[in-house]
């Protein structure tokens, strides 16, 4: 048997730019919404091992439209806190393989892919919510963060950029990330993640938060892309005139969220769409004063479409 390539996430860099990575997360989010993805029996398998802060989970989905079908691998360690650590401190794989053949193609290193893969899903909704956004909010500053700047300026017209993080250091480096792919943005570092929510139209959590950032009702026509755990409150969320989520049965399951059905919040309500629904009816009628809160947890089909591009521009 023929052994498989393996693809790190520095070539995983150079082989997806960042409109290219939303025109995928587009079309696999077509793909879920017309019935062309084909999950596991079990969509998720998980473990803990006890005294250790070790969490690991793995999905497979085959995506037919691609001839391919894939498994993610996931591992990282929680802090006391139950908070996670940095992106690039954890183990994230995917086992890409050929179902035609059932041979592997490639072992792709999706730190990179992971990042822009969390960061385009919610770039696509926005654009679909939200179009212009003057104001364009950035809480956080790492790797996700840095993959957010990357997808928003490509997908929304941004006429101003807020960014802020504890680290001074990493919010310079996303200002000049900023300014090299829009210098015609306004680029602010703003003093805390209040002043961001205060002053912009549309914000990006992209943190490792134990504690909720936004607290209480969102502000009239405010949109909020969370891309973590910990970020929103239950008053955020039953605040919102629409939530999103890529994914229901992942959502809840999230420790956050779980916790707020099991204090008997009716967040389930609060629904208004998932994200593949978004993305098949385009162009939903709503004011620009609606505030949103858009929340994924990563589906398995962009993972495995991204690692499939990789390995595609990779062996050509």
């Amino acid at each position: 048997m023929k052994r498989p390539i393996y693809i790190s996430a520095d070539t995983c860099e150079e082989l997806l730019d960042p409109q290219s990575a939303a025109e995928l997360a587009e079309r696999a989010l077509a793909w879920e919404a017309a019935g062309k993805v084909t999950y596991g029996q079990v969509r998720a398998l998980k473990m803990k091992v006890p005294d250790t802060g070790f969490r690991f989970h793995s999905k497979v989905v085959a995506l037919p439209e691609l001839g391919v079908a894939g498994a993610r691998v996931v591992g990282y360690t929680t802090a006391p806190d139950g908070s996670r650590p940095r992106a690039s401190e954890t183990t994230r794989l995917i086992v890409l393989m050929d179902i035609h053949t059932g041979v592997p193609l490639a072992i792709v290193d999706e730190h990179y892919n992971y990042a822009l893969r969390t960061a385009a899903s919610v770039g696509v909704a926005a654009r679909i919510v939200r179009p212009e956004v003057p104001t364009l909010g950035m809480i956080g500053a790492g790797v996700v963060a840095r993959a957010g700047i990357k997808i928003m300026l490509t997908q929304l017209k941004v006429e101003r950029l807020l960014v802020h993080s504890r680290t001074l250091a990493r919010c310079q480096a996303l200002v000049e990330l900023a300014a090299t792919m829009a210098p015609t943005v306004d680029v602010t570092i703003a003093e805390s993640s209040a002043q961001v929510l205060a002053e912009s139209d549309l914000v990006v959590m992209a943190t490792t938060a134990s504690s909720p950032i936004q607290v209480g009702p969102l502000p009239e026509g405010l949109v909020i892309c969370a891309l973590g755990s910990n970020e929103i409150d239950a008053a955020g969320y039953l605040s919102a005139d629409h939530f999103i989520v890529d994914d229901w049965a992942q959502t809840k399951a999230a420790s956050d969220i779980a916790a707020m059905l099991e204090a008997g919040h009716d967040l389930a309500g609060r629904l208004t769409a998932t994200l593949p629904e978004l993305v098949h009816n385009s162009a939903p009628n709503w004011s620009d004063n609606d505030s949103v809160i858009i929340r994924t947890e990563g589906m398995a089909s962009q993972d495995i479409a991204f690692a499939h591009h990789a390995w595609r521009e990779y062996t050509q």
